[in-house]
């Protein structure tokens, strides 16, 4: 009998072993910072520090936005251009190595219609194979970002919404 568990348990652990590595979810780490442009038009992601007075709250797929969202003004990436307002970025790294093809892509929520999706292929994803996602926030929507990491992987999304008790500071004086 105390064989049979034993066999049992083995089979057990390299079927779990299989999904967590082979087949499975792909585990992402999510990280809430800032984003810098350069002189050369280049971006920076930089985690953000432990008492920077705002964070994020991951449940699964749903980020929660909590403490005090300072006010950003406006950010021009290439060709793209966020309004003033309350920018956040996050950076989507996958945990282990993997290979980018064709199927990579990612989609964000326009924030002039929920309903349309800006897409972005392989091309913006980072060198360090990280996806980070600009956009600015509210407490009266939700966000989302789509990502399928490859051919072997399910797109997932994750939706990104304001705690109700967090502050939204407000537009500085001019």
């Amino acid at each position: 009998m105390k064989q049979f568990k034993t066999l049992v348990c083995g089979v057990l652990v390299l079927c779990c072993s299989f999904l967590c590595f082979g087949c499975g979810p792909i585990t992402t780490n999510i990280t809430l910072g800032t984003y810098e442009i350069n002189m050369a038009e280049e971006g920076t992601f930089t985690p953000l520090p432990s008492g920077a007075g705002y964070s994020l709250k991951i449940e699964n797929t749903n980020l929660i936005l909590k403490g005090t969202i300072p006010y950003s003004e406006e950010l021009i990436i290439g060709e793209e251009t966020l309004s003033a307002g309350h920018i956040i970025a996050i950076r989507f790294k996958p945990s282990s190595t993997i290979v980018l093809d064709d199927e990579t892509s990612f989609k964000t929520t326009k924030l002039d219609n929920a309903e349309d999706w800006n897409e972005y292929g392989k091309d913006n994803v980072e060198s360090d194979g990280s996806i980070v996602w600009l956009t600015k926030v509210s407490k009266e929507s939700d966000v989302q970002i789509k990502i399928k990491w490859n051919k072997d992987f399910e797109e997932v999304t994750y939706t990104l919404s304001v705690d109700e008790t967090a502050t939204l500071t407000e537009m500085p004086a001019e």
